[in-house]
C-alpha cells in the first residue's frame, strides 16, 4: 500500500517559504515534494486560504500524476513503452538540435533583407502573386447623423491633403469609429469585418477613388476608397513583402544549416571522433 504524507500550513505560505528551512511537503513512495520546487507560486501571494488551496491542489495534482506514472509503468505492455520512451527520445533529440541550430542562425547568419533581394525574388515569382481576392487601400469615419460639421469632414475626407489628416486626427474624438491610414493594403475580408455595412453596396460602387456614404440607425459611414485591385491582377509588393522576406530568409537558413552539417561532420572526421566503418 502507498502512502502519501502531506503537511499542511497554517499560517501564510509566503512567509513559510521565506522563513523555514528546505523541506518536504509531500511523498510518493521515495519520491519527494519539496518546498523549493513550489517556491514561484507564492512568491506573489497575500491571500491565506487562497495560498493553502492552491498549495493543496498542486500537491494533490503533483501526488495524482506520480501514482498514475507508476501504474502505468506496472500495467503497460513493455512495448508500449519502449515505444514512447523512443518518442521521448525522438522529441528530445529535435529539440536539443532545432534548439542549437536556432542559436547558431541567430549569432552567425545575416537576418536583413535588402530591398534589391525583394525586388528580384518578386519579379521572378510574380505570376505566383496573382491576387485571388480584391485589395483596398481606405480610410473613413463613422460619425453622428447630427453632428453640425458633417459637410466640412466630408471635403476633408474626400481632399485629404497633409492639412486635412491632421485636422481630421485632431477631431477624431468625435468620430465613433474611424481609419485615416490608407496606406496599408487590405482584402476584402479585412474591409468588410471593418466596415460590415460595406457588404449591402452594390460592388460596382467599390472601386478605386470612390467616396460612399452609408447611413444606419446610430450614424453616418464616410468612406473613401484610394485605390483598389481586382481578382488576378498582380498582388503589389508592399503586400507580399513579408512573404518574400521568410522566402528569403528560409532559403538563406537551409543552406547555413546544409553548411553547418557539414562543417560538423568534417570536424568530426578530422578529429577521429566520427568514423564509418
Amino acid at each position: 500500500m502507498r502512502y502519501i504524507i502531506l503537511f499542511f500550513l497554517f499560517f501564510s505560505c509566503n512567509n513559510y517559504f521565506k522563513n523555514q528551512s528546505n523541506s518536504d511537503l509531500a511523498r510518493v513512495d521515495e519520491e519527494y515534494l519539496t518546498k523549493n520546487e513550489i517556491e514561484s507560486i507564492f512568491e506573489n501571494s497575500t491571500n491565506f486560504a487562497d495560498s493553502t488551496m492552491v498549495l493543496n491542489n498542486y500537491i494533490n495534482n503533483w501526488a495524482a500524476n506520480k501514482l498514475l506514472i507508476q501504474r502505468a509503468l506496472l500495467n503497460l505492455p513493455q512495448e508500449n513503452q519502449d515505444r514512447i520512451q523512443d518518442l521521448v527520445d525522438d522529441y528530445k533529440t529535435d529539440i536539443l538540435i532545432n534548439t542549437y541550430i536556432d542559436a547558431m542562425v541567430n549569432e552567425n547568419m545575416n537576418l536583413e533583407v535588402t530591398q534589391f533581394e525583394l525586388d528580384s525574388l518578386y519579379d521572378n515569382y510574380k505570376e505566383t502573386f496573382k491576387l485571388t481576392e480584391e485589395l483596398f487601400k481606405i480610410r473613413f469615419i463613422y460619425i453622428s447623423n447630427l453632428n453640425p460639421d458633417i459637410s466640412l469632414f466630408k471635403k476633408k475626407l474626400r481632399r485629404f491633403n497633409i492639412d486635412d489628416a491632421r485636422y481630421l486626427d485632431s477631431l477624431s474624438f468625435q468620430f465613433n469609429r474611424f481609419s485615416l491610414n490608407d496606406t496599408i493594403w487590405k482584402n476584402k475580408n479585412e474591409v468588410f469585418y471593418q466596415l460590415p455595412n460595406l457588404k449591402k453596396v452594390n460592388k460596382y460602387m467599390l472601386k478605386k477613388s470612390n467616396f460612399i456614404e452609408i447611413k444606419d440607425s446610430l450614424g453616418l459611414y464616410l468612406i473613401n476608397i484610394k485605390d483598389m485591385l481586382k481578382v488576378n491582377q498582380y498582388a503589389p509588393l508592399d503586400y507580399v513583402s513579408e512573404t518574400l522576406k521568410r522566402m528569403i530568409i528560409n532559403k538563406r537558413k537551409s543552406v547555413f544549416i546544409d553548411q553547418l552539417r557539414k562543417d560538423i561532420t568534417k570536424d568530426a572526421i578530422k578529429n577521429k571522433s566520427f568514423e564509418i566503418y
